[in-house]
């Protein structure tokens, strides 16, 4: 009979459960990004490419509790497919009213050093996100070109590294009010990122200048110290 009972929950348990996903918009500010970048350095960003890894997602609930939803993703956004409201994660979560989401943008320390040429997709060496040199994944990365004296530069910007992983935090717990409602049909949360704010700030107050070398390409050092802090107050709730 307990048999019985614990099938029947565990039914019911999966029977509770309803797809969420998030999708993103890339933005310039509080517009959706149309055309070139332009930073208050005077420079601008032709963007091409945007891709990154979700993972760590979860649900909050009104005391602060956290529902995990199980998944590790990597998504493409391009001038060819576009920047706006493109699924970035699909899980399955339980059904309830909840505060909000939290996610990190990176991949989980126990999956970022795998041997990349055996991993399955989205961990694989084909996926392209894998640094041969640094034994670690990019957790998101930027490209596009810059116009420098009149001359194209190709821009690679990449957010990678165990302590580079990025949270955004999107369930406000001193709101009375429940923010997000998973019903029996699932729920969609939409989140911004918003290039502006990525590219705000340089080393030492300095500006972001693409007229620079070490702000074109990205990879480790300071600079990309800064670019992962930019990270973590460039992503928002979307509308």
């Amino acid at each position: 009979m307990k048999k019985i009972f614990l099938s029947l929950a565990l039914l019911g348990g999966f029977a509770s459960a309803a797809p969420l996903s998030l999708t993103l918009s890339v933005t310039d500010g509080t517009k959706p990004l149309v055309g070139p970048l332009t930073l208050p350095s005077g420079g601008s960003l032709n963007v091409s490419e945007v891709k990154l890894y979700v993972s760590h997602v979860a649900l909050i609930k009104a005391d602060g509790r956290e529902v995990p939803v199980r998944g590790l993703t990597l998504t493409k956004l391009s001038s060819q497919t576009g920047f706006q409201n493109v699924r970035i994660f699909m899980g399955n979560a339980p059904v309830g009213e909840y505060r909000g989401v939290r996610f990190d943008v990176g991949v989980p320390r126990d999956q970022n050093h795998l041997d990349a040429t055996s991993a399955p997709s989205p961990l694989s060496i084909e996926d392209g996100m894998y640094w041969a040199w640094n034994s670690g994944y990019i957790f998101m990365s930027v490209l596009g070109k810059t116009s420098v004296a009149g001359s194209e530069k190709d821009v690679a910007l990449h957010v990678g590294g165990d302590n580079h992983r990025v949270t955004v935090n999107l369930a406000d717990l001193q709101k009375p009010s429940t923010a997000l409602s998973v019903g029996p049909q699932g729920a969609s949360v939409p989140v911004t990122l918003n290039l502006a704010a990525l590219l705000s700030k340089g080393l030492d107050g300095a500006a972001w200048d693409f007229s620079q070398p070490q702000y074109q390409q990205v990879h480790m050092g300071k600079v990309a110290d800064q670019l992962a802090d930019n990270a973590r107050s460039a992503f928002g709730a979307g509308k």
